[in-house]
């Protein structure tokens, strides 16, 4: 009975600090600014980071070379753009060679500079090298966009990168897909680790990389099955471990006990690569998992979409639905809930907030109660806690008559958000759109 109360009351104080901290916050939701940039032709945005200075670096690609885009290359280039806390642009560079070139993933690094991760066609210009149709594409710059160093890792294939965190070491882990085809031959880093045809699993892979501080390859290892197997965000654990959730449709050698088309696939691995555990969730239809953040309880909320009504998903709200599972250190399922309208959400990332909260963004073409849809997709950004009664905090959708699709979220200092993706709107909350996709970026406040 003590035991009881004694966690009763830390329930109390946890919830009584919680809200003390989110009433001290100015934070509303209200638009400070949205903003459109790009050029003619296909213009993406996939990730993005918060400045010191409270401005923002967002990473994507583009093959448009007139409006806002300048470039030398042809195809697509790796497209990054610097915003002050105002919106207005400080810089745009892209990077690549005379391939094909994407960005995906962007961080800042510990001594103020930033990585970006995506994949590469190219074997010249800013690119080093490479092995196969793309590879692994890694960059460094400064602050003013200047390349520091750009490394290529990869096999005869495709080989994407995906997600790049820093570790706790300083080095790096980067995750993506490898392509069956690309599992024999020579890495890029020059030194063999041959991989036979005899351990080959499947059509792609959960794919990593180790890197140091400066780069360089340490080790690399992939997991999965003989079917689909996708990863698309990754987190340090506290053991220096790696968890790395994603997608399969595997029914075999990692992958055990598959749900249904394709399943949540979350695993952890230990600091040299080796797997620790592996579960799937989700029910007989297509469920794929597209974020994940740790919490302060040493727990992971995990975001993406699911089509399922049954298996794992208690409460299914529409056609496709935003489903948060919440795990423990172990992996094991806490609780689950499904977020959105009669009609088809995603959720494509989940951050945590400075005053202990989630934010979890997609899209959606929902109409409900509290929001009305204006288009085709618009974004979609909701706010909850960790606990297992958590209902939406707040909701709020974004966008103008067309496609608009949010696919990363990100907090400054003093709390407020940026919003980043793709759209074709040339009204609500943007203006007059250049060509086909083109990038967004939404202050809240």
């Amino acid at each position: 009975m003590k035991n009881l109360v004694c966690l009763f009351l830390v329930a109390v104080m946890l919830f009584s600090c919680e809200s003390e901290e989110r009433a001290t916050t100015s934070f509303q939701g209200k638009v400070a600014w949205a903003k459109t940039i790009g050029g003619s032709q296909e213009d993406n945005t996939s990730s993005a980071v918060a400045t010191p200075d409270g401005g923002l670096m967002v990473v994507g690609s583009t093959r448009s070379n007139d409006g806002d885009v300048v470039k030398t290359h042809d195809l697509y280039d790796v497209w990054v753009t610097r915003f002050d806390a105002s919106g207005n642009v400080l810089w745009n560079k892209t990077y690549g060679g005379s391939g094909d070139d994407y960005g995906y993933s962007i961080i800042h690094t510990n001594d103020d500079n930033y990585v970006i991760a995506g994949y590469s066609g190219s074997a010249d210009y800013d690119v080093p090298s490479n092995q196969g149709f793309h590879d692994f594409y890694i960059i460094k710059i400064d602050e003013d966009g200047e390349i520091i160093w750009s490394k290529s890792y990869g096999f005869m294939s495709h080989d994407h990168a995906h997600k790049i965190i820093q570790m706790s070491d300083g080095g790096y882990f980067v995750a993506g897909f490898a392509d069956y085809a690309g599992l024999i031959g020579q890495s890029g880093n020059g030194e063999g680790h041959q991989m036979g045809r005899g351990v080959q699993h499947g059509v792609g892979e959960f794919f990593g990389i180790r890197l140091d501080a400066n780069g360089d390859f340490m080790w690399y290892r992939y997991y999965g099955g003989t079917m689909n197997d996708r990863v698309n965000d990754i987190v340090e654990d506290n053991e220096g471990g790696i968890v790395m959730v994603g997608y399969s449709e595997s029914p075999d050698f990692d992958v055990e006990n598959p749900k249904g088309s394709y399943d949540y696939w979350v695993i952890n691995i230990d600091a040299e690569g080796h797997l620790h555990w592996k579960k799937n969730f989700g029910g007989p239809d297509i469920d794929q998992a597209y974020g994940i953040v740790k919490t302060d309880f040493n727990s992971y909320l995990i975001v993406g979409q699911s089509n399922s009504v049954e298996g794992d998903i208690k409460h299914p709200k529409g056609n496709s639905d935003v489903w948060v599972i919440h795990l423990n250190e172990h992996g094991e399922l806490i609780w689950e809930k499904s977020f959105g309208g009669s009609e088809f959400e995603t959720a494509t990332s989940i951050k945590k907030t400075s005053y202990n909260t989630f934010v979890v963004i997609g899209h959606t073409r929902s109409t409900t109660a509290q929001f009305t849809n204006k288009g085709q997709n618009d974004i979609y950004l909701f706010e909850i806690d960790a606990y297992a009664n958590s209902t939406i905090h707040w909701e709020k959708t974004f966008g103008g008559t067309d496609f608009d699709l949010a696919y990363d979220v990100a907090q400054t200092k003093d709390g407020k958000l940026y919003l980043v993706g793709d759209t074709q709107s040339s009204d609500g909350n943007f203006n007059l759109n250049k060509g086909m996709n083109d990038r967004f970026v939404i202050k809240l406040e």
